[in-house]
């Protein structure tokens, strides 16, 4: 099982390989092939993950924008548990992202505009793409 924040369920639809350095990128391209690639199994946290854990900002299990990124966890996990699902353990990616297709563009923003990634456009861009898929 995988453990993973909230928001990374969000950074996916983004992800084009940048990062803060060649191995978070690594470890964030082998989480996100077993997340939104294979459809594996994950338990969803407000607390550093499996991809925090070679992130520069996490130091002795404490990441320093803490408070921000919990944030972005908090507010996922809201909407998601207000669009009916409340179970966040042991779940499949693709149920999620059916919900997360939900998100209008005022609420994701209203999420990540905050990331220092928000700029680049890449994840809205990926979740407007979700959005047009069809089921």
């Amino acid at each position: 099982m995988i453990k993973l924040r909230f928001h990374h369920l969000l950074c996916f639809l983004g992800f084009r390989g940048l990062g803060y350095n060649k191995e978070f990128v690594e470890n964030f391209r082998k989480v996100y092939e077993k997340v939104f690639t294979e459809n594996q199994k994950v338990v969803l946290v407000t607390q550093p993950d499996v991809i925090c854990q070679k992130c520069p900002r996490l130091v002795d299990g404490i990441c320093s924008a803490e408070e921000k990124v919990k944030n972005f966890d908090i507010k996922l996990r809201e909407f998601l548990c207000k669009n009916g699902i409340s179970n966040f353990d042991n779940v499949l990616p693709n149920e999620i992202y059916k919900v997360i297709k939900k998100l209008s563009t005022q609420e994701f923003e209203s999420i990540c505009r905050s990331c220092e990634w928000f700029s680049l456009g890449y994840c809205k861009e990926g979740l407007l793409k979700l959005k047009s898929e069809q089921n």
